[in-house]
């Protein structure tokens, strides 16, 4: 008691026992797992693995190797060349000189599409075909140009039969062909209106020299009697037609330089070197 007086006389509380906590016994230990045992290295699969990538490494080298041997022009050379369609305007010289580098690339690697380009791009060449026979033969097939007129969009184009533009050196152009000028992409109207022309005109013994069609539609033409027709751009052949017919009984105007217009319904206007002017009905 004079303890705990004491306590409460200054003031402070008795100070309680600590309170004592139990600690649970602790389990027993599981038997301790016995320590693993110590694999033995798997020395059969790494080898089977080094093996594994010896042998592709050696089949991408043996492959390397053979991909070279094969690319090689003496394996396959090509000993026989066939070439059809050369002339004057396509020189046999010119074409073996481009030939060259690819007969050296042998039968297997060769290219027939990059044969065909080259020779496409020569003067007067239209088209090229080219084939490769086994085992040894390159066949080459050229069609030149075959130009009948002289397109006047540039020096040295030409017109083909399809109507088709080409360009060769100004210096091969003929001299006997016809002038034609017109919108582009027209060569094939004017080449058939060319043809239709020259029909009507064979009573007179004349041929259409130069031809021409303007933005409008509108034609003329000078005949190689050098006498100019004014067509218009409707009733063309009709228009024509009659002139023939006509103009038989007025040679005296066919003369070089005169002008005739048939745009007229009944008849023609002729203009000539003087300038002077008649009708005709």
């Amino acid at each position: 008691m004079v303890s705990v007086m004491r306590d409460y006389r200054h003031g402070r509380n008795p100070q309680r026992p600590a309170a004592t906590i139990k600690v649970p016994p602790k389990r027993k230990a599981e038997a301790a797992a016995p320590p693993k045992a110590r694999q033995p290295i798997p020395w059969r699969l790494y080898g089977r693995m080094l093996i594994g990538g010896v042998s592709l490494s050696a089949l991408a080298w043996g492959g390397w190797i053979g991909w070279n041997w094969a690319r090689e022009p003496q394996l396959m050379p090509i000993s026989t060349l066939t070439i059809i369609g050369s002339s004057a305007r396509i020189p046999l010289p010119t074409v073996n000189t481009i030939l060259k580098p690819y007969i050296a690339q042998g039968f297997l690697w060769v290219n027939p599409k990059q044969v065909r380009n080259a020779l496409d791009a020569l003067p007067w060449v239209a088209d090229t075909e080219v084939r490769r026979v086994w085992p040894n033969r390159l066949q080459i097939d050229i069609k030149p140009e075959v130009p009948v007129a002289r397109w006047l969009g540039g020096a040295g184009q030409m017109v083909n039969a399809q109507g088709q533009v080409f360009s060769v050196p100004p210096g091969q152009v003929p001299d006997n062909l016809a002038n034609l000028e017109g919108p582009a992409d027209s060569g094939a109207r004017l080449i058939a209106q060319m043809a239709k022309f020259n029909q009507i005109l064979t009573p007179l013994g004349v041929k259409v020299l130069d031809l021409q069609e303007d933005q409008r539609g509108g034609w003329r033409c000078i005949l190689s009697n050098k006498v100019r027709l004014l067509l218009g751009s409707e009733n063309i052949l009709p228009a024509l037609t009659r002139w023939v017919t006509i103009v038989p009984q007025v040679k005296e105007y066919l003369v070089p330089g005169a002008t005739m217009d048939l745009r007229y319904t009944n008849g023609f206007a002729v203009a000539m070197p003087t300038a002077a002017t008649i009708s005709s009905q």
